[in-house]
């Protein structure tokens, strides 16, 4: 594209200027001709069902994924929809406009290879984490369900402009952010712009309604009391779902928290979430298909993933609740006990680490057995280094837990912090993790660990 060999750059710091590159784009995400017109035709006073349907009409393809998707259970209709001006009528203009770009943008073959980025999971996780907007919608009384499954669908479309326009360096970006880096930051650096902004941006020249604008610029906060529902229902879908980019980005605690503050807001307790988060996958699979997106090679990885994930948080979260309510006790007169107690629970956390890390080993071995069947020699020796990469990075936070839990007797003198955290567990295996990344092995037995250190 013309504009990507003119990139607007920071001469100082060498950041490209994608919100400039943003809007000067005449057509983002290299769009379908149709879908561009829809785009130019949003900015008319004039525009009508009648024009929508027409342009539509002109590409046969994505009118045969419109009515699929119209007549889907997704949409429960009580007849049966035979053209797209009949779909533009009962779903409204707005519904059918998300779901013709949504429809335009889940294309593999428009992201590169370069991004280094599992581009089936990723389109998959999208899918999920729409479906779970439209549960969560449903469950708390939003009055346009259909408005925040769409609204879902299309919340991370600054991160596909980013993967599309600078597929290497965004995959450069990726692998700085599993060394525990923060996206947010690294996004700034590399492109001047952060993914949620870099969404609102392409969201407002799209011209989408305000409140879906206003959501997916949102998502990556916690809100506050004052947050709309739309924007409270995406945050939450977003937190409920597993992270394909950014999953070493955020403490587990920091991810807890913000589900049970959103959760309460929207009033949706714990029952009525592992309900929800239970039966998405399901669901999101048949949606996937009517859009062509392979998802059948992940179905048993990602939703046994995200169910025991989200049973970790409940665990955690009440693991959490208590080493609050030690606080109190460890600070007077009740030291001792408090700190046995969360001797205790500090060691149940740790818990959680080896379960994630088994869990991350056991996914890597099942994506190897299923390339075995599917892909040539050639293909899994290319694959083999980033799962071993993988694999590598579970086994060193084994080890580090290993390491932490030997050392537990230290606990006594161990520095105390905010009421939120009485243990920083977090902390400490993030500093036995990046001592393990300076072995020139990466992968080291806690015996030798504690030898390096007194010698």
């Amino acid at each position: 594209m013309t504009h990507l060999n003119n990139m607007i750059i920071n001469k100082r710091s060498k950041t490209i200027d994608c919100a400039k590159l943003i809007e000067e784009d005449s057509n983002l995400l290299a769009l379908p001709k149709a879908i561009a017109q829809i785009v130019e035709l949003a900015a008319k006073d004039e525009a009508s069902i009648d024009n929508l349907s027409e342009i539509i009409s002109t590409d046969g393809a994505l009118t045969g994924r419109l009515l699929k998707i119209a007549n889907s259970p997704h949409y429960g209709l009580s007849r049966r929809v035979a053209s797209i001006h009949q779909a533009t009528m009962v779903l409204g203009m707005t519904t059918v406009k998300c779901l013709a770009l949504s429809a335009a943008i889940f294309d593999i073959s428009k992201l590169p290879s370069e991004t280094g980025l599992d581009i089936e999971a990723y389109y998959g996780n999208i899918i999920s984490v729409a479906t779970t907007c439209r549960k969560l919608a449903i469950e708390c009384g939003y009055h346009a369900p259909e408005e925040a499954f769409t609204c879902g669908l299309l919340y991370d479309i600054g991160t596909l402009y980013f993967m599309h326009h600078f597929p290497e360096k965004f995959g450069s970006l990726i692998l700085r952010v599993a060394e525990d880096r923060n996206i947010i930051d690294e996004e700034i650096n590399e492109f001047g712009i952060a993914h949620p902004d870099a969404s609102r941006l392409i969201a407002e020249k799209w011209r989408l309604p305000e409140n879906i604008i206003s959501a997916i610029s949102n998502h990556y906060n916690c809100g506050n009391r004052d947050s709309r529902m739309l924007d409270d229902i995406l945050r939450l879908s977003v937190a409920l779902n597993r992270e394909i980019i950014s999953q070493s980005g955020q403490y587990i605690e920091d991810k807890i928290t913000k589900i049970s503050i959103i959760s309460d807001r929207l009033h949706i307790g714990v029952e009525k979430l592992n309900k929800i988060t239970t039966s998405t996958m399901k669901e999101a699979i048949e949606f996937a298909k009517l859009i062509d997106v392979d998802m059948g090679d992940f179905e048993s990885i990602l939703s046994r993933a995200n169910q025991e994930i989200f049973k970790t948080y409940l665990s955690i979260q009440k693991l959490f609740k208590q080493r609050q309510e030690l606080t109190g006790r460890i600070l007077h007169e009740e030291r001792e006990r408090g700190l046995l107690e969360a001797k205790q629970i500090a060691v149940s956390t740790l818990a959680h680490y080896i379960n994630n890390a088994s869990m991350q080993i056991s996914g890597q071995s099942q994506i190897v057995r299923m390339s075995l069947k599917k892909k040539s020699p050639e293909d899994i020796v290319a694959q083999l280094p980033r799962v071993l990469g993988n694999i590598d990075s579970a086994i060193n936070k084994i080890v580090a837990v290993l390491e932490e839990i030997s050392e537990m007797n230290m606990l006594d003198n161990i520095e105390y912090f905010d009421k939120s955290k009485i243990l920083n567990i977090d902390e400490r295996i993030k500093i036995r993790l990046g001592e393990l990344k300076k072995n020139s092995h990466g992968i080291i037995l806690p015996a030798e660990a504690e030898a390096a250190r007194k010698s």
